[in-house]
């Protein structure tokens, strides 16, 4: 079942990320009429799906957001909203929040305003991200902070942990860049290498124990790293969860034009919303392969291929196939070591 779906409504974005997998920008023309929204919305709730998040671009840039997420929610949809915290104000808040919002999604990338600024593009931001954060939590709304890892912030990890608990933010998601969309130009410039990353996520999950959810994202070998190292912890964390890379497992991703996608990260599309229904979609073969982890390379043959999986979004942008090893792993050699 595909529990979670992330709707990407516009494309439409004022901020100039570096790091951007849609290469988003403000000029952007790809924007779907409500009415096939709606029908998008449909379908989505027709799979069984629990959880849609509204994305972009900037999903608070379409006029008619608040019927959007009022629509999904009356299918029976709980609904989430990521956002760079730009627009949000009091009035905002309050028309999600009635429109039936759970849950929201805010990105921010260091402790200190002035790199949270400069990464992102646009003056003042991190101060209205933090504003943000209080407005939604003081209306009842669960936040989770969107961390992007690179070269830019991998000092203040920790302290984004301690931010966090200050806040009262419930998750920390740290997500580790991939290669796609503008990511793609500037991904040498900004990128960790793969063993410092799981270093990284290791601390901070220790240090958010007890006080925030702390969840790498975009980063499958976390888990037997995890397993290795903490197995502690490991057992503690992992139960209950999609473990590994969920593209086309728990998790699709439909576009501003109604194209589906195994995630936003991976630039392969497996049916279009607009001529197909989306149990169709689904019979796709490599959603069919995605889902059973039948995989190639390296991937296929590693005993930790059920709670990792290796990320597809890189294995595409490296070797052009989704079922193809990830050559950024560094899991592999210690594949003989597990149990």
């Amino acid at each position: 079942m595909f529990v979670l779906v992330s709707f990407g409504v516009t494309n439409r974005c004022v901020l100039k990320c570096p790091h951007c997998y849609r290469d988003a920008s403000n000029i952007s023309k790809d924007h779907l009429s409500y009415e096939d929204c709606t029908h998008i919305i449909d379908e989505i709730s027709s799979i069984g799906t629990r959880l849609l998040i509204f994305s972009g671009g900037e999903p608070l840039l379409r006029n008619d957001i608040y019927r959007l997420v009022g629509y999904a929610s009356s299918r029976g949809l709980t609904c989430a909203i990521a956002t760079s915290g730009l627009l949000v104000d009091e009035n905002v808040v309050k028309n999600l929040v009635e429109s039936g919002l759970r849950y929201v999604a805010i990105s921010l990338d260091s402790t200190r305003p002035d790199v949270h600024d400069s990464f992102r593009g646009v003056r003042g931001l991190w101060e209205r991200a933090i504003n943000a954060i209080k407005m939604f939590i003081d209306h009842g709304v669960t936040v989770q902070v969107n961390f992007t890892l690179c070269k830019v912030n991998k000092d203040d990890v920790l302290n984004m942990v301690d931010l966090c608990e200050k806040l009262n933010v419930d998750h920390l998601h740290i997500f580790h860049i991939v290669p796609t969309g503008r990511a793609s130009v500037f991904y040498e410039d900004l990128k960790l290498d793969m063993g410092e990353v799981l270093e990284i996520c290791l601390r901070a999950v220790e240090h958010g124990l007890g006080r925030v959810n702390v969840k790498p994202t975009c980063v499958p070998q976390f888990w037997p790293f995890l397993k290795l190292r903490r197995p502690d912890i490991y057992d503690k964390i992992s139960r209950g969860r999609a473990l590994g890379c969920i593209a086309a497992r728990s998790y699709i991703y439909v576009s501003p034009r109604g194209e589906v996608y195994p995630c936003p990260y991976l630039p392969y599309t497996i049916g279009d919303l607009k001529t197909m229904s989306l149990k169709d979609v689904l019979k796709n073969d490599i959603v069919v392969k995605l889902s059973q982890r039948e995989l190639r390379g390296s991937c296929s043959s590693c005993s930790f291929k059920d709670i990792c999986g290796g990320c597809r979004a890189r294995a595409y942008f490296y070797r052009g196939d989704v079922l193809e090893e990830d050559p950024e792993c560094t899991i592999c050699s210690l594949a003989s070591y597990s149990n």
